[in-house]
Order: C-alpha cells, then structure tokens, then sequence
C-alpha cells in the first residue's frame, strides 16, 4: 500500500465525503485525464492487496481491462482525512432530511414487508381449502338456500 500511496502523492484528484460513514474519509471520485497513468499504477498497487486479489501480479491483465474501460475495483478507493489537501470546494452537500420521517418510512417499510409474507403464508396455509359454497343468481334473496350467500 506504501508503493500505491507515492503514486497518489501530489496529485490532483476530486474527492467526496460520504453520509454512510459519517464523513470519515475522503472517496475518490474523479481525477485529470493527464494523470490516469498514475492513478492506474496507483490502482494496480492497491490491487495487489484487494481481498478477491483479480489482478494479483498481473498487470498486462489489469492494463488492459483499465484501457478497455471494463476494470472495476469492486469498491471505493477512499483516503483518510489527514492526508488530504483541500484546494477547494466544488460542491457542498444540503441534507434536508428529517431523521425523523426516515425512521418512520423504513418502520412502515418493514410493517408493509411483514404484512406481505403475512398474506403469503396465510395463502399457503389456506390452498387445500376448497369452499363449499355457491354464488345465489336471485337478485336480493331473503331465504338464500346457501349458508354463506353474499346477498
């Protein structure tokens, strides 16, 4: 990872902080198109340490799915904080959400899924009942012969 971290040196590259790990780090986003050699040797170094390891010493493999625009590192590349010299700001997030209506539309959710495999398995525990009654064909019956006539 040391030899991956001297290609990143001194580099300029478009970075975010993510809301899912509570802004811990920086996630590489984009970078110049004049640096991609670096940013590809730098890559392939921190690939070598990648636990599905797809390109493990293999870098003509590795050139060639990143030229083909087909190589994909299965996750983020992120930075700590402290290593990261902002230049400037490009964008800066707005969170409008209410904490709040999260909780309650994710409980809903769930209340909804369970309501789901509810019917399901009353479904499935109800389909070898046949029912033994008939629809009455006389408009407005008083004295339906069948027990259970919606009438």
């Amino acid at each position: 990872m040391k030899r991956s971290d001297e290609y990143w040196n001194g580099l300029e590259l478009w970075v975010s902080m993510w809301n899912y790990d509570n802004h811990e780090s920086w996630h590489l986003w984009n970078w110049k198109k004049e640096d991609d050699s670096r940013v590809m040797l730098a890559m392939y170094e921190a690939e070598q340490y990648n636990p599905f390891r797809g390109y493990e010493n293999n870098f003509e493999k590795f050139k060639a799915d990143w030229e083909a625009g087909t190589y994909d590192p299965g996750c983020t590349y992120s930075f700590p904080l402290e290593v990261v010299e902002v230049l400037e700001v490009v964008q800066e997030e707005e969170d409008n959400t209410d904490p709040e209506e999260v909780k309650k539309a994710v409980k809903q959710a769930k209340e909804a899924e369970y309501q789901k495999r509810r019917r399901q398995r009353m479904k499935k525990r109800n389909r070898h009942r046949k029912r033994s009654w008939k629809r009455c064909e006389v408009p407005d019956c008083k004295n339906c012969p069948f027990p259970l006539c919606e009438n």
